[in-house]
């Protein structure tokens, strides 16, 4: 399959994204992420270089990706506890799923 390229511009400077057909028509590629991530970056570095005008391109880029990982870090640990709060709820629910299975079976209930 012929791979799919995607042309972005990160501090003036052209980077060139490649990923196979196969995994753009499933939907498990960059297709759609690639422009989305693009837009976070430039939000970044835009914020960075006109609160630090002084900086050069690499400690801009340095600071957006400390920024970046650092709202990603937050989000996983975000997510970890509501997947943590889901299971403790899906297991209470089955729980009591099962003592009312058991009731209605006229099986004791511990």
């Amino acid at each position: 399959m012929t791979p799919i390229t995607k042309e972005f511009t990160i501090l003036g400077q052209k980077v060139v994204i490649q990923e196979d057909a196969a995994g753009a028509e499933s939907g498990i590629g960059q297709e759609g992420l690639a422009p989305l991530a693009l837009k976070i970056v430039n939000e970044k570095i835009a914020a960075i270089q006109s609160a630090k005008p002084l900086l050069g391109p690499s400690q801009v880029a340095v600071l957006a990706l400390l920024e970046i990982a650092g709202d990603l870090v937050k989000d996983r640990k975000a997510i970890d506890g509501y997947r943590t709060e889901l299971d403790k709820k899906c297991s209470h629910l089955m729980a009591g799923i099962t003592r009312l299975r058991e009731r209605e079976a006229g099986t004791p209930n511990p």
